[in-house]
């Protein structure tokens, strides 16, 4: 079979093509030191490179959301212990409120310092992250989380939402608290109340127990004029005459004071002291039999409600003369240590409902860290597959390189040869 010059020519230039692409492939291989260049050089191996490196992917975005997730819980932790100082700070000025040798200028000192510190907290609980998102609002990320109205109330901007990111193919963190939760949902006496509420009520009663008087003393006669709300209270204070000191106890409901009268007047004989109602004014008369002092003291209200703005219920104990006309100035009294007990209890339980939600974010912060820890194990499996599929054999390569070099050498050699001869050189 005679095969012609031209096609000789051709089949020639295709075998130096393929052989001089093989030694390009192989250089370009050596070069980037990977076996897989294209998916025609191993389409198996590049199948399961590629779904390798979207597992590697998958992880690095995994291991972004765990340090987002980090930041945001790190810096919550941080607030909410700050928060947690700030309570505790205020708790301390209240208990010290309570110290009856404290007179109305130390009280007002204390409270005024309780408003400062309520500016810190305003501005703990409107903390932002890096990215300058409201660590507290919910999901409403983009506003601040509480702002202060022109009355002093403080609202709440956010929801009830908690923002979470994908920490794994099915594990998610939380990277934040509502504040609804942590700072507007504070048990009381009163029921549910947020932080702000329980301060400006703090406040309110650290005024209070400084503008009261723990106890009076009247010469004979003292008048009573008593301010109440309309719900039942049961009043009970320490009562001293001529005769001796007793404990009066009364339920007073919707102003109605007749059970205090009585109360009064069943231990006459134990005090000295009687009491009857002023027709003209409805105020409560007391006079000592014996023309001796008349000491009031020791006021506890139950059922008191919680001062607010204003004390709802307290008493106005005057120093009357036998024409019940005023000796010297009224003082008013009421159960101002219940004042400042209710608020010591409204902070403690401030401070606990704050520590849950510290608790909460300390146990996806340990989550987080957790599963960074897994993350890595991973990237460290998958980043040795990765090699072992996609790394290249540099010594096989070599020798492969040289042998398709030698055979390319050989071949130009013959075809050089074969194609420089003529028809004499066949027939010589």
């Amino acid at each position: 079979m005679q095969i012609s010059s031209k096609l000789f020519n051709e089949q020639q230039l295709r075998r130096f093509s393929n052989l001089t692409g093989n030694i390009q492939d192989i250089q370009d291989k050596i070069a980037s030191g990977k076996k897989i260049l294209k998916a025609s050089d191993d389409p198996i191996g590049a199948i399961n490179l590629s779904a390798v490196n979207d597992q590697k992917k998958l992880l690095g975005q995994f291991e972004k959301n765990v340090g987002v997730a980090q930041s945001r819980l790190e810096l919550a932790d941080k607030t909410l212990g700050e928060t947690i100082n700030v309570l505790t700070r205020m708790l301390e000025l209240t208990t010290l409120a309570g110290n009856g040798a404290y007179d109305a200028f130390n009280h007002e000192a204390i409270a005024r310092e309780m408003e400062q510190l309520e500016d810190i907290l305003l501005t703990q609980v409107n903390s932002k992250d890096a990215r300058g998102q409201s660590l507290f609002s919910g999901f409403n990320t983009q506003v601040a989380a509480f702002t202060k109205n022109f009355d002093g109330s403080v609202k709440y901007n956010g929801d009830r939402g908690v923002n979470s990111l994908q920490i794994s193919e099915n594990m998610t963190v939380a990277t934040s608290i509502d504040g609804g939760s942590a700072f507007m949902k504070i048990s009381t006496v009163d029921g549910n109340r947020s932080v702000f509420d329980i301060v400006q009520g703090a406040v309110n009663a650290v005024r209070t127990s400084g503008e009261i008087a723990s106890n009076i003393t009247a010469d004979t006669r003292a008048k009573l004029k008593f301010t109440l709300p309309n719900n039942n209270e049961t009043w009970t204070f320490s009562l001293k005459g001529s005769q001796g000191q007793q404990t009066i106890t009364a339920d007073i409901a919707d102003n109605n004071i007749s059970g205090l009268i009585t109360s009064i007047n069943n231990k006459t004989s134990l005090t000295g002291i009687t009491a009857s109602i002023d027709s003209t004014t409805g105020d409560v008369i007391l006079v000592d039999n014996s023309s001796g002092n008349i000491n009031i003291s020791e006021i506890s209200i139950d059922g008191y409600e919680f001062a607010k703005d204003n004390v709802t219920s307290y008493v106005e104990v005057t120093p009357i003369d036998g024409s019940n006309k005023s000796t010297a100035s009224s003082v008013k009294m009421t159960d101002g240590g219940q004042l400042i007990r209710e608020s010591l209890q409204n902070f403690e339980n401030a401070v606990k409902n704050v520590s849950v939600q510290k608790t909460y974010v300390g146990a996806q912060a340990a989550k987080a860290n957790m599963q960074l820890d897994n993350i890595r194990i991973r990237q460290t499996a998958i980043n040795a597959e990765v090699a072992r599929l996609s790394d290249a054999d540099l010594a096989s390569l070599v020798t492969s390189l040289q042998t398709q070099m030698i055979t390319r050498d050989a071949a130009q050699q013959a075809f050089a040869k074969i194609a420089s001869q003529s028809l004499f050189d066949f027939l010589s």
